[in-house]
């Protein structure tokens, strides 16, 4: 199943990456999002590929919407995690599919065409990027920690945002804000992050990306300090998590009520 997630991120990836830094026509541009057409194409093509080799596997895609089949396997697909970065030619952007069996998350792609980073973990198997494997860093100094910050589009104002991210922006060496967080899950999992925070984001854009930190030793829990465990899908939950690398875990997470 592994091979044909892959296909399927490549095969989107290479349209995307045809259509990136040409002059976009938005079908519709919101406040603070844009719709795409080169969306619903890359969403077309991963759909078709995964049909193609399992018909009876039901699809939440975020441009169509939930696919209905009856198996218990159910594909979390984001088409473009990364649209208004994509759109405004900021490379930095991925196809992410996640795969759910019976409730739990068992295999996670997150593809960057722009890099042809392709990234992917199997639940138990661990985490890999183009091949090799990846371990989290041990960073230890907090003062020196990068890390980035994931909010949901429309549940957090830019208030509480500024907020809520300020003793992070004073206290870790940057925080940063890249809008596009599968990507930045993989960053955690490859060393290249110390550590996430996200508030209250859709587990859509999130799931395959969590799956690739954790196989890669990557420590994932609420703000409260609870594993996080994936739950099923419902496009509604946005859930509050921490991640790092273990280290610093403590550290960053006593940064959230201050």
């Amino acid at each position: 199943m592994i091979e044909i997630a892959k296909e399927a991120a490549k095969y989107a990836g290479t349209y995307l990456q045809e259509r990136f830094l040409q002059q976009l026509i938005p079908d519709e541009e919101l406040h603070n999002d844009v719709k795409l057409p080169e969306d619903k194409e890359s969403e077309r093509r991963i759909i078709e590929v995964l049909h193609k080799h399992f018909p009876d596997h039901t699809i939440y895609s975020e441009e169509i919407g939930m696919v209905e089949r009856k198996e218990d396997y159910l594909w979390i697909v984001d088409p473009l995690d990364g649209t208004n970065n994509y759109f405004i030619g900021y490379p930095y952007f991925s196809i992410s599919l996640a795969l759910q069996y019976k409730g739990d998350v068992i295999l996670g792609v997150v593809y960057n065409p722009v890099a042809s980073q392709m990234f992917w973990a199997e639940k138990g198997k661990g985490a890999f990027l183009n091949g090799k494997r990846l371990e989290v860093n041990k960073r230890d100094d907090l003062t020196r920690a990068v890390g980035t910050y994931i909010r949901g589009r429309n549940s957090v104002t830019k208030e509480q945002e500024l907020e809520f991210t300020r003793p992070f922006v004073l206290k870790t060496k940057r925080l940063l804000r890249n809008i596009a967080p599968a990507l930045d899950w993989c960053l955690l999992a490859n060393g290249w992050l110390d550590y996430i925070v996200m508030q209250r984001s859709s587990i859509m854009d999130v799931a395959a990306g969590i799956l690739i930190a954790q196989e890669a030793g990557a420590l994932v829990t609420d703000w409260n300090g609870e594993i996080y465990h994936h739950e099923d899908f419902d496009k509604e939950r946005l859930p509050s998590l921490v991640a790092s690398n273990g280290v610093l875990h403590e550290k960053v997470r006593e940064l959230i009520s201050e």
